[in-house]
């Protein structure tokens, strides 16, 4: 049986742990505790992954923004070090509008604060939602994002052989009702976006989440009226040749996302095209809610997603809810520059540092890719091991595991391959210098010196 290394955690051990990484070969003795068994199968299956998500930022300073001298790196790092490859792209009510606010903050004109109040407001092309008037519409907000950040990411992506995937999400913290509130004039400015995209960038969106946080104030958006906007937008997209995708309903309160998606449902054919459940984690969080949100989802047969729970409170131990209980295909727990602790502008050899919850996340991300599906994981000692697991679409398997203290696994099923093993115990990363095959009965033995996740997966070798 193949035998893997551990930490020793005698003197010598620890004065070479000093200068790094030491692994040695031990004889794991049958006088030890048996390792905690956790077993794979791979013929029950859940969830499909649709990606990891941020959403992407707009600087207060557009020509200046305070991460500008970092931007590159936080772009390679986002992609190749963390596994993001979803993007929340923003597109506020306000673009709709024959004023020049958006275009005078972005050249810089005036102040972030200066033109704050003209976010939201519209102001319609037209009265006819059938013509656009393009002089009606002002897309320099959005534009800077696609070329700030939506840009490079694709192209990181493209390089490492993977496609973004690109969620467009409506935004209006608005007090007014106004033009969008009228199905058609809303669908208009859906399909003016799509096709200013498409014909600027090239870009197609793969979903539009069909508006953030609809509960946020009590005047906002009903579920009713969530329903119709779809009803009248799919039409339009198909017409001009898009794939309608939508997301719903988005809630802050994760304890209207039911009734929301219920009076949804009730608008006939409003359910024809949403492809995701969402929820943020903000208020009326509990077991029950995401458990109902799972089910209702089964019952459409579309996948859930948590799209907002920001500032470091989206942990691991909340990602593994929402991944087993109400079976998550996309997660979002930071916007893009969030990821990582800026440098300290005093300290001219600072590092950018991915923050504490970004190192256990992505745990997850970086080998759990588009495409994945979770399997059925077991373990004979759940106060110890927890695993989750997932194939990836080439075959490859990701298995993650939640350990409370050091212990030695042993992980059953399988397939044939050769596996790289990192973690996260105590707080401190590790990633071991090299990949180990499984054994003849496609079984492998690990050992995690502390609490926190290790995961074990064949991905990319």
């Amino acid at each position: 049986m193949l035998r893997l290394t551990v930490w020793h955690r005698t003197f010598a051990a620890a004065m070479t742990l000093a200068a790094g990484i030491f692994w040695q070969p031990v004889c794991l003795g049958s006088a030890q505790a048996a390792p905690v068994s956790v077993e794979l199968d791979p013929n029950q299956r859940f969830q499909t992954m649709h990606g990891w998500e941020v959403t992407l930022n707009l600087a207060d300073n557009p020509h200046a923004p305070a991460w500008a001298e970092f931007h590159e790196e936080a772009i390679e790092r986002a992609v190749n070090g963390i596994g993001i490859n979803r993007v929340r792209l923003e597109i506020r009510s306000g673009a709709e509008t024959d004023s020049d606010w958006n275009a005078r903050f972005i050249s810089g004109e005036i102040s972030h604060d200066q033109w704050k109040p003209h976010r939201y407001p519209v102001r319609n092309d037209n009265d006819d939602p059938t013509v656009i008037n393009w002089d009606g519409f002002s897309f320099a907000e959005l534009d800077w994002t696609v070329e700030e950040h939506l840009l490079p990411l694709i192209a990181m992506a493209e390089a490492r052989g993977e496609k973004l995937w690109v969620n467009i999400c409506y935004v209006s913290f608005h007090d007014r009702r106004e033009a969008h509130n009228d199905p058609d004039e809303y669908a208009e400015f859906v399909l003016a976006t799509y096709l200013h995209l498409n014909e600027k960038y090239g870009i197609v969106p793969d979903s539009w989440e069909v508006i953030l946080e609809p509960d946020l104030k009590p005047d906002m958006w009903t579920g009713k009226m969530i329903g119709e906007a779809i009803v009248a937008t799919a039409p339009r997209l198909q017409a001009a040749g898009f794939e309608p995708a939508f997301i719903v309903p988005s809630v802050e309160n994760m304890r209207n996302a039911v009734p929301y998606m219920k009076d949804i449902e009730k608008v006939p054919g409003a359910m024809d095209h949403v492809i995701e459940f969402s929820y943020h984690r903000y208020k009326g969080v509990s077991e029950r809610n995401l458990r109902e949100i799972a089910d209702l989802a089964g019952k459409h047969e579309i996948g859930t997603s948590m799209l907002e729970f920001w500032f470091g409170r989206a942990n691991s131990d909340i990602l593994y809810d929402d991944l087993m209980l109400a079976n998550n295909v996309a997660w979002q727990g930071r916007a893009l520059m969030g990821l990582f602790n800026p440098p300290r502008k005093d300290d001219p050899n600072a590092r950018l540092r991915v923050r504490r919850d970004i190192r256990h996340n992505r745990q997850y991300f970086r080998d759990v890719r588009r495409g994945a599906t979770r399997l059925l994981a077991t373990s004979n000692d759940a106060s110890k091991a927890t695993p989750v697991a997932f194939q990836n679409t080439d075959g490859s398997v990701t298995v993650i595991l939640r350990v409370s203290e050091a212990t030695r696994i042993r992980l059953n099923a399988l397939p044939e391959g050769d596996y790289r093993t990192y973690y996260v115990a105590d707080n401190r990363y590790r990633e071991l210098p090299e990949a180990r095959p499984v054994d003849e009965a496609g079984s492998m033995e690990i050992y995690m010196p502390g609490a926190g996740l290790i995961t074990v997966t064949s991905h990319g070798q």
